[in-house]
C-alpha cells in the first residue's frame, strides 16, 4: 500500500468522523457546522495530496480542538505517521491531543500510550518511562504500558527493573514471562562474572533456573565458571544438564566440553557421551567431534571413513569439509587427486566462511554468532545453531 493511499484512508476516516459529528450535533447547528468543518478538512486533505505534511497536521490539529469525533482519525494518523518514521510528526499530533481542555479521561490516557511509543521510537527513553509509569500508576492501559516499560528497561539493561516489570506484567496479562525472566537474570550473572563477583553470578544463576527450569543459558553459565576454575567434574555436570535442557545449542559448547572430559581424564566416558548424542542430536558436530578421536587413535584414513559413513545419514558441508580435509592428508601430497582435493577443500572451506551459522526460529534472523536475544524481534532463547546442509 502507497504513503498516499495510506493517508487517503486516514482522510477518509476524518471526514467519516467529521460527518458523523455534524449529525450528532443537530439539524438547528447542521449549516454551520458542515461549514466550518468542511473548510478545515479539505485544506488538511489538499496539504496530504500535495505532500504538505507538515500544514496538514496544524490543520487536523485545529480540527481536533473543534470536535470530540475527531479524535480517533488523529489518534491513527499520528500512529501512521510514527510506524513511517515521522516521529516528531506523531509527537505533534499525539501532544494536541493530550493538551485539549476537557478531554475524556479514557481519550487521554490512549494518547499518552500512544505518545509514549512516539518517545520509545524518538529514542526518548526516559520521557517514555515516565509516561508509562504514569499510566500503571493510574491502573490505565497497565499490560501495554508495563510491556513497553519493560522493553526500555532491556534497552536500557536494567535487568533489576525488567524483572520487576515483567512479574508485573505477566500477572496483569496472563501472559508467561518465564524465558525473558530466566535470560534477564542470565544477564545479571554474566555482569557480576565480568565483576569477578562469584557469589552475586551463583545466586542470579539458580534464580535464573527458579523462575525457567528450562533455561540452557544459566546451565552455560555454571559450566562456564567451573571450567574457568578448573573445576572440570563439575563443569561437565553443567554441560551434560545443558543438553538435557535444549540439545540444539550443542554446537555452542561442545568444544569446550570435549575439553573438560580431557582435563579431567575421563576420555573413555567421553568416546560414550559421543555415541549418545549422535543418537539424539541431527546435526554434524558430535559425529566431528568423535572423528578427531578416532583419528588420534586409529589414524585419518579411519577417521575419514568414520565421517563418510555418518554423511550418508545426515546431510553436512561441514562434514564434507571434514572428509576433504582428512582424505587430502591421508594421501600423497604429489599425488594429482591431492591437487584436486586441494581446490575442492578450498572452495568448501570459503563457502561455510560465508554462511550464518545461526537463525531466530521466530523472524528468520540469520548472523554467524549466537545472541540470545534475537536483534530483529527481540524474542528471547529464539536464535539457535542451524543444522543441516552447511551447518552444524
Amino acid at each position: 500500500m502507497s504513503e498516499l493511499t495510506v493517508f487517503l484512508i486516514v482522510a477518509l476516516v476524518v471526514s467519516a468522523g467529521l460527518w458523523i459529528s455534524v449529525y450528532r450535533k443537530g439539524k438547528r447547528r447542521h449549516e454551520k457546522l458542515v461549514g466550518h468543518l468542511n473548510h478545515r478538512y479539505f485544506q488538511g486533505l489538499n496539504y496530504l495530496l500535495n505532500d504538505e505534511s507538515d500544514r496538514a497536521i496544524d490543520v487536523f490539529i485545529k480540527l481536533a480542538e473543534t470536535s470530540d469525533e475527531t479524535f480517533e482519525p488523529q489518534l491513527a494518523l499520528g500512529n501512521l505517521y510514527r510506524r513511517k518514521g515521522e516521529v516528531e510528526k506523531a509527537i505533534r499530533l499525539h501532544q494536541s491531543l493530550i493538551s485539549k481542555p476537557d478531554l475524556p479521561e479514557p481519550y487521554r490516557t490512549r494518547a499518552l500510550l500512544a505518545l509514549g511509543q512516539d518517545y520509545m521510537s524518538a529514542g526518548l527513553l526516559d520521557r517514555a518511562e515516565i509516561l508509562f509509569a504514569e499510566l500503571v500508576e493510574m491502573e490505565a492501559h497497565s499490560p501495554a504500558a508495563l510491556k513497553f516499560l519493560c522493553d526500555i528497561y532491556q534497552q536500557e539493561q536494567d535487568w533489576s527493573d525488567a524483572i520487576r516489570t515483567a512479574r508485573r506484567y505477566e500477572v496483569v496479562s496472563g501472559r508467561d514471562m518465564k524465558t525473558e525472566i530466566g535470560h534477564f537474570y542470565c544477564e545479571l550473572a554474566e555482569k557480576a562474572l565480568l565483576e569477578g563477583d562469584f557469589p552475586e553470578a551463583k545466586k542470579n544463576i539458580r534464580q535464573a533456573v527458579r523462575a525457567d527450569p528450562g533455561s540452557v543459558r544459566a546451565e552455560l553459565i555454571r559450566a562456564r565458571m567451573y571450567q574457568d576454575a578448573a573445576q572440570w567434574d563439575e563443569a561437565i555436570n553443567a554441560f551434560q544438564a545443558a543438553t538435557r535442557r535444549d540439545i540444539d545449542y550443542l554446537p555452542e559448547f561442545l568444544p569446550d566440553a570435549v575439553e573438560c572430559y580431557r582435563q579431567a581424564g575421563r576420555e573413555d566416558e567421553l568416546r560414550t557421551w559421543l555415541e549418545s548424542l549422535m543418537e539424539t542430536y541431527p546435526g554434524i558436530s558430535p559425529v566431528l567431534a568423535l572423528a578427531e578421536i578416532i583419528e588420534k587413535d586409529n589414524g585419518q584414513a579411519a577417521a575419514a571413513d568414520f565421517i563418510a559413513k555418518a554423511l550418508q545419514e545426515r546431510d553436512s558441508v561441514r562434514g564434507l569439509e571434514a572428509l576433504i580435509r582428512l582424505s587430502k592428508q591421508a594421501s600423497e601430497k604429489t599425488t594429482k587427486s591431492s591437487q584436486h582435493l586441494d581446490v575442492l577443500h578450498h572452495l568448501v572451506h570459503k563457502l561455510l566462511a560465508k554462511k550464518a551459522r545461526h537463525q531466530c526460529r521466530h523472524c528468520g534472523f540469520s548472523a554467524r554468532h549466537l545472541h540470545w536475544q534475537c536483534p530483529s524481534c527481540k524474542s528471547w532463547g529464539a536464535v539457535k545453531p542451524i543444522y543441516g546442509i552447511g551447518h552444524e
